[in-house]
């Protein structure tokens, strides 16, 4: 600034629903207000918020712009035209006009041809501000309808969620599609959260072991991770102003695992002082209004114990009564599920092969990737220090600004690299226990359930099960198995069916499992005055087949 000069500031402002309104960009509302300072004889200074509504006065370089005026002595804000400083009627009144007397300036319009807002009449001036008011409201109006037009008619508003990206369609049209590369990710965060053992945390370190990592090559935090679980759009839905819509996208999950994750949400925030969980918490509905069935704990008769029953929320008022089921019989009943996929030696030892080779095949790709990893890091060493020797020689072609943007970028890349290589690690030393965990699971299937701890038969349940309906008034549980184990139920069922004879000695898993729970130490009671069906529960089975590209995909293989 030249000492003693008059300063002239401009300001410019665009927003998103300026973009087809002429002569409003930036670049000609620079070179006016320009061209007006010029006029004056004026040094200028210019500020200008790009993407920002005139609704409100939190704008960067509007603040900076204010913080000029209370240091400098000013003539004048110039502006392309009024609105550009603001289009809401309170805040001119109540803040810009008091800041404009305070310090001792005004504004000058270019488009509506006044040099001192102050020597307008109040009826012009009101004209103005009221007029950039109502057009606000009639942009809102508009962006509204269209929005609503939009999210009733399935599509999807704004910038596509992780796991799915913004195409646009021949005709134009904007929509989203899954991203190969990360919705199976985001699948198995909502799988994971839905065993009810992960916290968002727990989600985020172990997804990062996978490669779901965020931009910086970290885990993602806890309110990642909770945006992608609270976020219906995954389950092939659109919320928008309370309202849900369904969407013309492909869903990544299942509305079932949708609303089992939005349960566990609900539960958390309710009985968050009750520390007592139980075994089929969120994974059962019941068949005759859709509520969930809930666990209780009562006391059996004559100092029997403590018992565990589920019964149905009735938040739909649709039952007349409570009736209770209790827990050992649904577990007998799961049993038999668990029993209907059994396969023979024969078989399960090709499985245990199939094992041994899947957890070889994923080891390899492993150490493979971690190699791959581990060259590229190298590499980028080798480009920092040559290219930081060349300048310190004094023979580098880059200018100080560019080069430092170049070291920054490389050395984000080698922290990008190094957190993958750590994770791939982690998940390769990790290889041992889960073929442990496998083989065991494979060879205590015929007393695993039934003497299972109850996390262990929730991480079950969850693993062979896509529904389970429970009909308490004709004691029958309907169970979905997930496609791959739908699959092994099947060649059981035709493996048995196929037999000419079937003597006394052929035992089921089924009555292995239910002969080691009956040699524990738990015993029922008949009768506890709590209403409680004592029978058996008939188990049916509904079918998950879609195709062999689903079982193998969606079913987990």
């Amino acid at each position: 600034m030249k000492k003693g000069k008059k300063i002239i500031v401009g300001y410019g402002r665009k927003s998103k629903e300026d973009k087809d309104a002429k002569g409003i960009s930036l670049d000609n509302q620079y070179a006016e207000c320009l061209k007006y300072a010029k006029e004056k004889g004026c040094e200028f200074v210019y500020y200008e918020d790009n993407n920002k509504t005139g609704d409100n006065l939190n704008r960067p370089e509007f603040k900076n712009m204010v913080e000029f005026i209370k240091t400098h002595k000013i003539e004048c804000i110039v502006v392309w035209k009024l609105d550009r400083i603001t289009r809401n009627i309170e805040n001119y009144y109540g803040t810009i006009q008091p800041m404009l007397r305070k310090y001792n300036t005004t504004i000058a319009s270019i488009t509506e041809h006044f040099s001192d807002v102050f020597e307008l009449e109040p009826m012009i001036l009101a004209m103005y501000i009221g007029m950039a008011a109502q057009e606000l409201k009639n942009t809102k109006k508009r962006t509204k309808s269209v929005m609503q037009y939009k999210a009733t008619h399935g599509g999807y508003l704004g910038k596509a969620p992780i796991g799915y990206l913004n195409v646009r369609t021949d005709d134009k049209r904007g929509i989203i599609v899954p991203d190969p590369n990360k919705a199976h990710y985001v699948k198995r965060v909502f799988e994971l959260y839905g065993t009810g053992f992960y916290s968002y945390e727990k989600i985020g370190q172990e997804m990062a072991k996978y490669g779901f990592v965020n931009s910086l090559g970290k885990p993602f935090p806890k309110n990642g991770i909770e945006k992608i679980l609270k976020n219906p759009v995954y389950a092939g839905k659109i919320y928008y102003e309370g309202e849900y819509y369904e969407g013309n996208h492909d869903a990544i999950i299942s509305n079932e695992l949708y609303q089992r994750v939005q349960n566990i949400f609900n539960n958390t925030r309710k009985t968050r002082a009750n520390v007592r969980q139980f075994t089929y918490s969120n994974y059962m509905k019941c068949a005759k209004c859709g509520c969930n069935m809930v666990g209780i704990l009562k006391h059996g008769g004559h100092n029997s114990g403590d018992y565990v029953y589920y019964h149905c929320t009735n938040n739909r008022k649709v039952h007349t009564r409570e009736i209770n089921i209790k827990e050992e019989l649904i577990d007998e009943a799961m049993q038999e599920v668990i029993d209907s996929f059994d396969i023979t030696d024969k078989e399960l030892k090709k499985v245990k092969n199939e094992i041994f080779k899947a957890i070889n095949d994923v080891k390899a790709h492993e150490l493979c990737s971690i190699k791959e990893l581990e060259k590229e890091y190298e590499k980028l060493t080798n480009t920092i220090a040559k290219t930081t020797k060349e300048k310190l020689n004094g023979l580098s072609n880059f200018d100080e600004t560019t080069y430092k943007e170049l070291i920054q970028n490389w050395q984000k890349e080698k922290a990008e690299i190094s957190c993958k290589i750590k994770n791939l690690s982690a998940t390769s030393k990790e290889t041992m226990t889960r073929m442990d965990i496998l083989i065991s699971y494979v060879k205590r299937i015929p007393e695993l359930y039934m003497k299972a701890t109850l996390d262990e038969k929730r991480l079950i349940v969850c693993t062979i099960t896509d529904n389970i309906i429970f009909d308490v008034e004709n004691k029958t549980i309907k169970v979905v198995l997930k496609p791959i184990f739908e699959s092994l139920r099947q060649i059981k069922s035709n493996y048995l069916l196929s037999l000419d004879v079937i003597n006394g000695t052929l035992k089921t898993q089924e009555g292995i499992g239910i002969q080691a729970y009956k040699k524990s130490e738990i015993n029922g009671v008949e009768n506890d005055g709590t209403g409680t069906q004592q029978n058996a529960i008939t188990v049916e089975f509904g079918a998950n087949f879609d195709s062999l590209k689903k079982q193998n995909v969606d079913g987990g293989t």
